[in-house]
């Protein structure tokens, strides 16, 4: 069976095209972002809070573009939350075709810093705003505790919202494995 990070991307791979926008809110190593530009799509921007993760990506792309040949998308990264989102892409509203969301923190990098339930609400909320309809967000929730606490603060909100259609993933037999939360824009109310 298929990581949960690669099942968020077979979900939101039918919907990129050479002009989409995309969005990846919690960086980590680049995964999310290297999908994004590998697919060919037209802008990526992403996030990353902490300053050495976000060098350490900046050199690697920069490396990685220097090597391909062909077109690299329009690729902008922000060192700063990602609760800011409806501020650095104002001008994308309604537009973004693609966004992905890894909350907590990676349990490989041990590093102890995760993403908090209360600007992590804040961006999903912004980022439903920026999405055009049929746009799709994927959320994948790590299983510590900060992410389940995240995880319950998200789906108490996605519950209320009518212009979304919302599907989980999970591992019935498994409550410390990752879940992937699915959302596709169906209005722009």
């Amino acid at each position: 069976m298929q990581a949960m990070t690669q099942l968020a991307h077979d979900f939101l791979k039918p919907i990129l095209h050479s002009q989409a926008i995309c969005v990846d809110g919690t960086l980590g190593r680049g995964r999310d972002t290297l999908f994004f530009i590998e697919q060919n799509v037209g802008r990526v921007f992403y996030y990353e809070i902490q300053s050495d993760l976000f060098e350490q990506f900046q050199n690697k792309l920069n490396q990685q573009i220097a090597l391909k040949s062909q077109k690299v998308p329009h690729v902008i990264g922000y060192c700063h939350s990602h609760d800011r989102i409806e501020h650095d892409l104002s001008a994308y509203q309604g537009q973004i075709d693609a966004m992905i969301f890894n909350y907590g923190f990676d349990p490989k990098t041990l590093s102890g810093i995760a993403t908090q339930a209360n600007s992590s609400l804040r961006a999903l909320e912004q980022s439903v705003r920026l999405l055009r309809k049929k746009g799709r967000i994927a959320l994948v929730f790590y299983p510590h505790p900060e992410g389940q606490q995240e995880k319950e603060v998200l789906m108490d909100w996605l519950q209320e919202q009518t212009n979304l259609h919302v599907l989980e993933m999970r591992h019935p037999f498994k409550s410390n494995s990752p879940s992937l939360v699915c959302l596709e824009k169906i209005s722009n109310e």
